[in-house]
């Protein structure tokens, strides 16, 4: 067991989500001549970058080691920020985003297969639950406060006020870069023998396609994912605008539902307890579906609690579905089955953002009503109801 990892590793998350300007981004870019058409086919090149890049940064999390593919993830987050000052065409906000994506992908299987391998062997999986959650929750600490600390800096959202709260969250990856540095590969996770790419990578499918369970529980997270970031970064803004919410608002909106998801993640794992496995994964996939159908009728209140909720609820079921799949991977090749099933996801999330960023310049109404119908039908379709049996087979 190496502890200080786990909180190595929350600082890291800290820093990388610590984005200043997060609550207003639509925002900028808007003002900066982009459309929302535009705005999310950025969002859509990062997850395509992310689509790419996952596999392959995987398997050099597996190879070379866990700590660098996280620090080489803060790196080009890092750079992407810094170029994100100075950049004004369409053009630049692409190589951006192919950074971003592909910083992400580095961290994406590195993180959980660190802290995985990090825990004391006897109940692994239990104490999964507990790291993963409190990992998130003090994770989205940086959004509770970001966001009010980036309304102060920008003020009345002036193009120019931007520029001091991107430059501050540089400050704050290079911090996170620099405990990087310090981080401690978990002697699972290394060897003078270590498989070669392609046995890696051929292992990862031949276990996803064995596994039942691991493959139902890796369609679940794929096909009910609740588009949280498309909801905070490119519809939940300009809609709080629409009910009349003042940028301070929308970035008090934000910072209140992750307050809302620091406690929520910290403490997923009891609401297994109290309910039980299948009534709660039941409920943590279903409830995003059905407060996007509440907020396509919401009213100017009623959109501000119902977003600030469902920022702290869209994400819960993370830290049980991240126990359940580190249980059933081998150490060896843990980051690279890891970015395969988060290839997946960013390939849902690539072709779905832009589609429903397409149906917002209509209506943002409809965009929620038909975001809250593919979540819920993926979840009956694959009967989350029945998730806990597949534990026996």
């Amino acid at each position: 067991m190496i502890a200080g990892n786990i909180n190595k590793v929350i600082v890291i998350s800290f820093a990388q989500r610590f984005h200043l300007y997060v609550h207003a981004y639509a925002l900028l870019l808007l003002a900066r001549g982009l459309t929302l058409l535009q705005i999310s086919l950025i969002e859509s090149i990062v997850i395509g970058s992310i689509f790419l890049m996952e596999v392959p940064t995987g398997i050099l999390a597996d190879r070379l080691g866990r700590k660098w593919s996280i620090a080489a993830s803060t790196f080009l987050l890092m750079c992407a920020e810094f170029i994100f000052i100075f950049a004004r065409s369409f053009e630049w906000y692409i190589v951006i985003a192919l950074l971003t994506g592909t910083g992400f992908a580095f961290a994406s299987g590195a993180v959980e297969a660190l802290v995985y391998d990090s825990l004391p062997a006897a109940g692994r999986e239990d104490a999964m639950k507990r790291a993963m959650g409190r990992l998130n929750s003090y994770s989205q600490i940086a959004f509770v406060i970001a966001p009010i600390l980036g309304a102060l800096i920008i003020g009345d959202a002036r193009t120019e006020n931007f520029i001091p709260a991107i430059a501050l969250t540089v400050v704050a990856l290079c911090i996170g870069l620099l405990v990087c540095f310090t981080l401690r590969e978990p002697a699972a996770s290394t060897g003078d023998e270590r498989p070669g790419s392609l046995t890696l990578l051929r292992n990862g499918i031949a276990l996803l396609a064995s596994n039942r369970r691991l493959r139902r529980l890796a369609m679940l997270a794929v096909f009910s994912t609740p588009f949280t970031a498309t909801l905070v970064t490119t519809l939940a803004p300009p809609y709080l605008v629409q009910n009349d919410a003042s940028p301070f608002v929308v970035g008090l909106t934000l910072s209140l539902g992750s307050l809302l998801a620091v406690v929520t993640q910290r403490y997923a794992w009891k609401l297994e307890t109290w309910l039980g496995q299948a009534r709660a994964v039941a409920l943590l996939i279903l409830l995003p579906g059905l407060m996007y159908w509440l907020l396509a009728a919401a009213g100017p209140i009623a959109t501000v609690l119902l977003i600030t909720c469902m920022y702290g609820a869209n994400d819960m079921k993370a830290p049980l579905f991240s126990a359940y799949q580190n249980a059933l991977i081998a150490s060896e090749n843990r980051a690279t089955v890891l970015s395969l099933i988060n290839m997946f996801a960013s390939l849902f999330i690539a072709i779905g953002a832009p589609m429903y960023a397409a149906l917002a310049q209509t209506s943002l109404e409809l965009a929620f009503v038909v975001i809250g119908a593919v979540i819920l039908g993926s979840a009956l379709l694959l009967r989350v109801h029945r998730l806990p049996q597949a534990a026996v087979e």
